[in-house]
Order: structure tokens, then C-alpha cells, then sequence
């Protein structure tokens, strides 16, 4: 300071650039840049592909197979898992597989799949876990190669592309986090480059708009148990088996005899959950004020086996150990008497439920009359303005509350993809909500659907047939411990990096948190909590149920928006649960880039 008063430098005036596309840092001269291994870190680092380098297969031979991570999150937690209904939703993407047989008329093996199929997860392996995805509706493909160059070997994605989930709802398992502290980084070798070669219909034949996604985070696709499907097993389809000659109407070739409807999970504390809606939420009473009563009990008997397995609802699979007198109730609450009470607590279920009539019954009731000309108990006279003209007589009263099923309310905010379009430009596509709240039976709910929001950069910036080194980068408040499970919803600083320059911005973007479905845990595992590399997502255009091919699961926002993929070549990707400084980032391109001249 003595110096600067020495040379009259008594008044220092500073500005920065704010400019979105300069990174400012200050430093010491000759200060340290730093070393690759100050980023190789289980706090920071928890993803990493590298399709140059075996360790990411099982078998280093087998290089169609599912890709394992070659670096672990220090918070994982995988204690080891056996999921006995994965069977329901595993089959749309590929996660789980079945060979379909031309003899089987009535899809026995699909049955078997669906049913019959447990994943088992070992025990401390806390590497995200990625599958090739695949369809059984034979409809489309799904093409990935290896290829060997001057860079080693990398994936040549034709329309196919990687999915896998890193949580579990209803469990313990998770190897990466649902939030993060401060920001999060993900990083691409990749190179746009036409194919050759693959025959067969893609997911971006279907929806061009949708080609070049490259990244996707949220879930995979909407509740497929949503609405509830009769099948296609009717008229001349009976029992799912080819008619005779004088049948005119279209066999479904996925039809089975089992019914959606004629389905049961077994639930948390042997409760019985019904596959199709309603949603199911178990709940424990313990309160002895709201466990005894003064009636007989009329309640199911408890079903035997393994909490989450499933049964056929038509075999008689049930025990019984109530033996007093207990309660009739149709929540299960006020049922039990000191006789049969175990202490151990009532379970109970219960459907998410709306009010549906709001009429005021002030004017509805009035002085119309029964008698005279036309009017009957049944069509009551009255004023004619539609308020104050029923009586007793005539008025049916409310209609009952009804369930609410909304796949919107699963999918707002909870799918977020990255696309490289045809002209070069990058940016973001995510699904956002629409419309106006409503506060219903004291719940607030939306109103109506979602929206798309989506932002691009301007073109060129991603150059056809030559590699390039992508960072996204997102950056928001820092928020630990307490403060980041129990806090609302943060906006950050959205960054898009090309060969380490800073080249777009995106202000005031929405923090991406990851949520379970609202549906019962054992009716989505493995659909909420995923990444997809190489492309979006399918959404339910290749969902199978037991009723054949449920119409009304095509076209949904999931697939309308995301089903697409990138169209090129993958050397790398890592991901990062901090702060990537550009520093960090300028130096990861420079120790890769001579790799990829």
C-alpha cells in the first residue's frame, strides 16, 4: 500500500465484466493449477465411461452388455437388494428381457416375465450401472457398435442408447445423490456423425423433433398403471388364442389370459395391493383411541408370503388369526377389542382422493313443488334457473369424492434432457407445469397440464465429424445437511462449455431434483431416479402389460418429447457433484485432447 500512496495511485477504481461468457478468476502470481488427482474424488467425481477401457464391462469380451462405472460415490449406500416385481416395469426398456415364442398363443412367457422376474442386487457395489436399452413390441431398434480408431475404443450410437437408475423408492439403495450441495457437472467426448449400416424404424424416425439428445435425467417414463386397461381379449380374441376362419377381427400377438385386474401384490405388513388404480399409501395406527371399537370384523383376510411378491388374486393364498370380536370397519381403524388386539398396530390403506361435487347446498334446496302439471318425484318443479329448484324428493345429493390420477403430476420438473440439434446449436428441453394451482380438501393440486420449456444456443457451435469436449455445468446456492434436505427449490447458473470456452448460459435455472412416482414403491422400481446416455428417453412406447398393448400409454409427454437420440459417437462421459471451476475444466481438456486429434 505504500508503494501505491508513493506513485499517488490514491483512488482504485475496479470493475469486472459481467459478461455471460467470460470466467473471471484471481490469483497469486505463480500459483499452482490444479493436479488431475486433486479431481479424482468419491465427493466430486462418481461417474466416469470410459468405452476405451474394459474394467467398464463384466466381461471385457462382451461389449453389448450393460456398463459399470469406473469410479463410486463415498455416500453410496447398497446394502443389497432382492425386488421381486421388477418384472412390471423392467420389460419396457430392456432392464429385463424375455424371448417371445410363436407357439405360445396365450404369452405365457411374457406372463412369466411380468410376474415371475427378480432382480437381485449384490451387496456394496455402488456403481451406477447402466443397460443398453431395447423394446419387445418389435416395432423399433435400437443399434449401438463398438468402433476402434486412432482414439481408442468408443460407441457409435444409431438410435439405440443407455439407461439405468441410481435410486430406489421404498429402499436404501442410492449411489448417487438426489441433490447436491453447491452444483453439478456433467462432461462428453463426443462427435455428431452420420451412420450407415443399421436397418429398422428408430425412436427418431418417429419423432425427428426429438433427434439429438445426448443426456436425460429424471424418470424414465409415466405411471404405466395409471389407468386401468381391459386388454384386447375380446370378440373373436377369446382366451388369446387364434380364431377359427370365420373370425374377422385382429388377434392381439401380446394379449394373455391373466387379467390386469386379477393381480396382487403383496404389500407392506401382508397387505394386499391391487395392481391397477387405485393407488395404494400403507399407514400404521398405533393410537389405542382409534384401534378399538365395538364390532365384528369384516376385513380381508391377511395374505401369506414375502412382502413384495406378487400373487394371483383368484388362488386362495390367505390365513387367518382373528378369532374375537372385532370390528367392522372399512379403513381397518376401531376394529379390535383387548381379546384380539396384538399392540402391534393397525394397518391401513389408503387411495388419494379429491372432491368432486362443490355445489352449495343453500341453493340447491328451495320451494319448488312436486305437484302440477310434468312434475313428478323425480323431476321436481322449480324456478327454471337451475338453483333452489329440488327437494327431498327429487335431489340425488353429492356424488362421492373420486380417486385422482394424474401421470402430469409425476413427469413436472422431472424430466430434463440435453439435445445437440442438426445445426449445431446445444441446449436444454425440460417439462414444466402449466395452468394455475387449486387448493382442493385443503391440497393444493395442479389444474391442468404441463408445458415445455426449452432454450438453444445459437448454431456452429458443434462441429459434425470432428470430437468435442461438453461441459454442463450448474451452479446455485451451497446448502448442506439440513438445510439442503428441508429447503425449497433453488435457481441457479445453467453453463454449456465446448473444448473448455464458456459458449452459452441459461439464468435463473430451476434446480432438477429427482422424485418418485405417485404410486406404491413396489409398482415403479426402477422408473423414477434415472440417467440416460446416447438419448432420451421411450417414455411407455414399449410398455407391455398383461392385457396386451395398452393404447392409451402411446403418445405421452415422456415419449412425445424425449424419445429421441444422438446420432454419433461417445468416447467419454463422467459426472460431478460439485462445483466443476473452469479450471478443473481446462485442465480435464487439456489431458484428454491429444487423445482425440
Amino acid at each position: 500500500m505504500g508503494d501505491i500512496k508513493n506513485f499517488n495511485f490514491n483512488k482504485l477504481d475496479l470493475r469486472l465484466s459481467s459478461s455471460d461468457y467470460w470466467d473471471f478468476y484471481l490469483a497469486t502470481d505463480e500459483g499452482s493449477v490444479p493436479s488431475s488427482n486433486e479431481l479424482i474424488s468419491g465427493d466430486c467425481f462418481v461417474v466416469w465411461y470410459d468405452f476405451n477401457n474394459p474394467l467398464i464391462y463384466v466381461d471385457s469380451a462382451t461389449t453389448d452388455s450393460s456398463i459399470y462405472s469406473l469410479v463410486s460415490w463415498t455416500g453410496s449406500t447398497n446394502t443389497g437388494y432382492t425386488l421381486n416385481t421388477v418384472g412390471l416395469t423392467g420389460l419396457d426398456n430392456g432392464l429385463i428381457t424375455f424371448e417371445r415364442d410363436s407357439l405360445d398363443q396365450s404369452n405365457q412367457a411374457l406372463l412369466s416375465a411380468l410376474t415371475g422376474t427378480t432382480l437381485v442386487i449384490n451387496s456394496g457395489d455402488t456403481r451406477l450401472i447402466l443397460t443398453p436399452v431395447t423394446g419387445t413390441t418389435e416395432q423399433f431398434v435400437y443399434p449401438i457398435q463398438e468402433v476402434s480408431g486412432i482414439t481408442g475404443n468408443y460407441k457409435q450410437f444409431c438410435g439405440g442408447f443407455y439407461q439405468g437408475f441410481y435410486k430406489i423408492d421404498g429402499t436404501s439403495y442410492e449411489v448417487l445423490p438426489n441433490r447436491v450441495k453447491h452444483g453439478w457437472s456433467a462432461e462428453f467426448w463426443l462427435r455428431p456423425e452420420s451412420c450407415s449400416g443399421s436397418t429398422g424404424v428408430i425412436l427418431n424416425d418417429i419423432y425427428p423433433e426429438n433427434k439429438g439428445f445426448f443426456f436425460y435425467m429424471g424418470t424414465r417414463s409415466e405411471n404405466k398403471f395409471w389407468n386401468q386397461f381391459y386388454g384386447a381379449d375380446t370378440g373373436c380374441t377369446s382366451g388369446c388364442t387364434i380364431p377359427d376362419s370365420a373370425c374377422t377381427d385382429t388377434l392381439s400377438t401380446f394379449c394373455t389370459v391373466l387379467k390386469e385386474t386379477e393381480i396382487t401384490l403383496i404389500g407392506d405388513y401382508g397387505f394386499g395391493i391391487p395392481l391397477s388404480p387405485p393407488q395404494v399409501e400403507i399407514e400404521i395406527v398405533t393410537n389405542p383411541f382409534l384401534i378399538y371399537g365395538r364390532a365384528r370384523d369384516s376385513r380381508a383376510e391377511k395374505l401369506t408370503g414375502d412382502s413384495g411378491s406378487i400373487i394371483f388374486s383368484s388362488i386362495t393364498n390367505t390365513s387367518s388369526d382373528n378369532n374375537c370380536c372385532e370390528l367392522s370397519s372399512s379403513d381397518g381403524l376401531g376394529t379390535q377389542t383387548a381379546c384380539s388386539y396384538d399392540g402391534k398396530g393397525i394397518v391401513i390403506a389408503k387411495t388419494k382422493e379429491i372432491q368432486t361435487d362443490f355445489r352449495n347446498p343453500f341453493l340447491i334446496y328451495g320451494r319448488s313443488t312436486r305437484y302440477g302439471s310434468g312434475c313428478t318425484c323425480s323431476q321436481c318443479c322449480g324456478s327454471g334457473d337451475g338453483l333452489a329448484n329440488q327437494t327431498a324428493c327429487s335431489y340425488s345429493g353429492s356424488s362421492s369424492p373420486e380417486i385422482q390420477i394424474d401421470y402430469n403430476l409425476d413427469i413436472i420438473d422431472n424430466a430434463l434432457g440435453f439435445r445437440i440439434k442438426d445445426d449445431g446449436s446445444i441446449g436444454y428441453r425440460m417439462l414444466t407445469v402449466t395452468g394455475e394451482c387449486l387448493t382442493v380438501s385443503g391440497e393444493t393440486i395442479y389444474s391442468s397440464g404441463i408445458t415445455v420449456q426449452e432454450e438453444y444456443s445459437i448454431s456452429g457451435l458443434v462441429s459434425n465429424d470432428s470430437w468435442s469436449y461438453i461441459t454442463i455445468r450448474f451452479i446455485t446456492d451451497f446448502k448442506e445437511g439440513c438445510n439442503l434436505e428441508t429447503s425449497k427449490r433453488r435457481t441457479g447458473r445453467l453453463m454449456f462449455y465446448i473444448n473448455a470456452k464458456l459458449k452459452f448460459v441459461v439464468e435463473d435455472f430451476p434446480e432438477f431434483m429427482g422424485k418418485r412416482l405417485e404410486e406404491n414403491k413396489l409398482k415403479q422400481v426402477g422408473v423414477p431416479f434415472n440417467f440416460s446416455l446416447g438419448g432420451g428417453s421411450q417414455g411407455l412406447i414399449e410398455s407391455q402389460t398383461f392385457d396386451g398393448l395398452d393404447m392409451a400409454d402411446r403418445g405421452l409427454p415422456i415419449e412425445s418429447n424425449f424419445g429421441g437420440t444422438f446420432i454419433g459417437n461417445i468416447s467419454q462421459f463422467k459426472f460431478n457433484i460439485c462445483d466443476l471451476e473452469y479450471s478443473n475444466i481446462q485442465l480435464n481438456y487439456l489431458n484428454d485432447i491429444t487423445r482425440y486429434l
